[in-house]
């Protein structure tokens, strides 16, 4: 099988292509009719109305794990420089973001910082990727066909009948 690059996929289909093939596995969905062609999308911006008081965010190792933000973002103090490591990361069990406030360099919670400042901090973050997953979605689901989002929502469990508003179901009518 020849390798293909997927920027050479955007705009239309390379010459001599018949098929287009994916490894579906299990756990898997396979999400069609994504179309890529304009590369440019306005989307709302993070808003620094959320930013901690006194804190600066000095860096942030993040990355998308199958879409759920995972890693670390560094704040530091402005008065006397104390540095604050905010985890971020998918619990599974309870299926929902946390953001632990962490030792900057020791794997275990901070106790350098009082409540308050922990709680601004982690909202600052919260706010930051809360923004990061909303412009994602918003990628996601510009690049989404009619097609594609039936896929996505049945891949999230959610591949329910489409009703309108004024369904009589929905009003308890039927």
């Amino acid at each position: 099988m020849a390798r293909i690059s997927l920027s050479d996929l955007r705009d239309q289909s390379p010459p001599n292509l018949t098929a287009l093939y994916a490894d579906v596995q299990d756990g898997q969905a396979l999400i069609p009719g994504l179309k890529m062609g304009i590369g440019a999308l306005t989307v709302q911006r993070w808003d620094p109305s959320f930013a901690a008081a006194g804190w600066t965010l000095h860096g942030a190792d993040l990355t998308l794990d199958m879409g759920h933000p995972f890693g670390a973002m560094f704040y530091r103090n402005d008065a006397d420089n104390r540095v604050l490591r905010i985890g971020v990361q998918w619990h599974p069990p309870v299926q929902q973001l946390e953001f632990p406030a962490l030792h900057p360099s020791k794997p275990e919670l901070t106790s350098n910082c009082s409540d308050e400042e922990v709680a601004a901090v982690v909202l600052d973050a919260r706010s930051r990727i809360g923004t990061l997953v909303a412009v994602n979605a918003q990628i996601g689901s510009f690049v989404a066909a009619h097609e594609s989002e039936d896929a996505i929502l049945e891949a999230s469990g959610l591949g329910l009948e489409r009703l309108s508003e004024d369904d009589p179901r929905l009003a308890g009518n039927v």
